[in-house]
């Protein structure tokens, strides 16, 4: 806590801190957002039920207007991106120096959340669990790790997307968005579906260009014009959903046929239009709280260990409901019920509780990112592909196969990437770069 608390007071006068509280806040909202939508309960027959909200009640689709905020993740990571690549390239720094620390400070907390859910799945074959259930198990605790992929790449793109916003400014955004709803239109008029994982890279890269524009402008966008382009940005977003054939929530639906993220859709760019007007007309604000010193050091804290929040929260979920089934106690309240939302916050404390469990025995590893010097650009490059491919086969394919205990060739594939960039946990005792330190200093 000393640490942190020197971080905090060390913060450099000219950071804007309301960067590092949006990061926060919406690592937060996707946390109790994943949390809330569970609708778990026992039948009458004592079967276990595990559902979603959103395909209970069509309305609570209207709701992830405000939950789905990975577009913020994108927004101030390009913010704090340009600004590190910039003082990176300034101090002579090679390109793949930077991509190394960024890909390490991603990737350290990654290594031991996956060795423990490899060493599950094969204990759990090896005692004979159902193979179903572990595969099932399998694929929704690393299903988070699909934001780490994607933003993998584009750190990846960071070289070439910086010098097309140096050159075309408000264009690259612009042709971002019409090539977005250009994929759209093929992959709908030709059914062929795999066009649209293109728009992993389009929508994302696109989101990320505005946090370009935030670092770089000259002046602060006027109020007004950030709440006429927030509103006219959400009127588009009500006629490409309700009048047009996009579906209306922002996040997969469980049983629906179409969705607007696996693969994203451009509906998701609108979005990021909106979220960054609302961000940037709430700068100001955001920027004045962050002065409060107790609340500095908490974001500051908070962002020791916000990987291992991220991709902890949901087995901490299904943790608490394996084990609160298996002692036959809770999840008799019928979803949606008035009773069941009385009982969401005894909810959200016992997850919560079952969280900062978790993140005291594993978020220790996630500062303890290393300092060695950076490999040369051919293993950097290999170990990067490596790592980004084994994670998005994972999440796509499962690390568990639908024969066999886990997929070792995936798991082999992702040791070789962290073992190439030097991704993997320092030794407590040595001087690792720290996590809190892209807190304090871009």
């Amino acid at each position: 806590m000393g640490t942190i608390r020197h971080l905090a007071e060390h913060t450099p006068a000219t950071r804007n801190r309301a960067v590092d509280f949006y990061r926060a806040a919406a690592l937060t909202i996707v946390v109790l957002g994943h949390w809330l939508a569970s609708a778990v309960f026992v039948g009458p027959d004592g079967t276990l039920h595990f559902t979603n909200v959103l395909e209970l009640a069509s309305w609570t689709q209207w709701l992830t207007w405000g939950i789905q905020v990975i577009p913020v993740f994108f927004i101030v990571g390009g913010y704090a991106n340009w600004k590190s690549y910039g003082a990176a390239r300034r101090r002579g720094d090679a390109v793949s120096a930077w991509i190394t620390a960024r890909f390490r400070r991603l990737m350290t907390p990654i290594v031991p959340f996956l060795a423990v859910w490899t060493a599950i799945s094969v204990i759990a074959g090896l005692l004979g669990v159902d193979h179903d259930l572990i595969r099932a198990g399998s694929f929704a605790v690393v299903t988070p790790l699909w934001f780490l992929a994607v933003y993998l790449i584009v750190i990846l793109a960071v070289p070439v997307s910086t010098v097309l916003w140096s050159r075309l400014g408000w264009w690259s955004i612009a042709a971002g968005i019409v090539l977005a709803f250009g994929i759209d239109a093929i992959r709908a008029g030709t059914g062929y579906d795999w066009v649209g994982w293109l728009n992993f890279g389009t929508i994302w890269i696109t989101a990320h260009q505005f946090g370009y524009a935030w670092a770089t402008e000259r002046r602060r966008p006027r109020a007004g014009l950030l709440i006429l382009a927030g509103a006219v940005t959400v009127t588009v977003l009500v006629l490409l959903t309700v009048v047009g054939p996009y579906p209306l929530s922002m996040v997969g639906v469980p049983g629906a046929t179409e969705n607007n993220t696996l693969p994203p859709t451009a509906v998701l760019l609108v979005l990021s239009v909106a979220q960054y007007a609302i961000v940037r007309l709430a700068e100001p604000a955001a920027g004045a709280l962050m002065r409060r010193s107790s609340l500095w050091v908490a974001v500051v804290g908070f962002h020791t260990v916000m990987m291992t929040v991220y991709v902890w929260h949901l087995p901490v979920l299904a943790i608490v409901v394996l084990v609160g089934y298996g002692l036959g106690f809770g999840f008799s309240v019928e979803p949606l019920t008035i009773w069941w939302w009385v009982t969401r916050p005894v909810w959200l404390l016992i997850l919560s509780g079952g969280l900062v469990a978790v993140v005291a025995i594993f978020g220790r590893y996630e500062p303890r990112v290393r300092a060695a010097p950076s490999p040369n650009r051919v293993v950097v490059g290999l170990g990067a592909l490596a790592s980004i491919v084994a994670i998005s086969f994972g999440v796509v394919w499962g690390f568990v196969p639908e024969e066999g205990l886990v997929r070792w060739w995936v798991v082999v594939l992702f040791a070789a990437g962290v073992i190439a960039l030097g991704a993997y946990p320092a030794r407590k005792r040595g001087r690792p770069e720290t996590a809190p330190r892209h807190v304090a200093s871009e």
